[in-house]
């Protein structure tokens, strides 16, 4: 049963990141280059997948899943921004 609450709260919290990610694109940031955010990119996509990993075998690592998404997310829309004005500026 408390695995059960768990997992709900695990899930409740990924879902509430998913919706506050959309929120927080409009304010993003992106102060660094195209190739900074392609290393940060690869970085977060390991980190998600081995937070994964842990997370199938131990649910209270489902908070770190939903971290991990929402700053590869993040990083990725700062990405898709700053991309074309670096190649349009070479």
């Amino acid at each position: 049963m408390t695995i059960i609450r768990i997992m709900a709260a695990a899930f409740a919290l990924s879902m509430g990141m998913a919706f506050a990610s959309g929120a927080a694109a409009a304010q993003l940031q992106c102060k660094h280059s195209a190739s900074e955010y392609a290393q940060v990119i690869r970085h977060f996509e390991s980190e998600a997948a081995k937070a994964r990993a842990l997370a199938d075998r131990n649910p209270l690592y489902e908070a770190d899943v939903g971290y991990y998404t929402s700053a590869l997310a993040a990083a990725r829309a700062c990405h898709r921004t700053v991309g074309p004005i670096a190649t349009a500026s070479r």
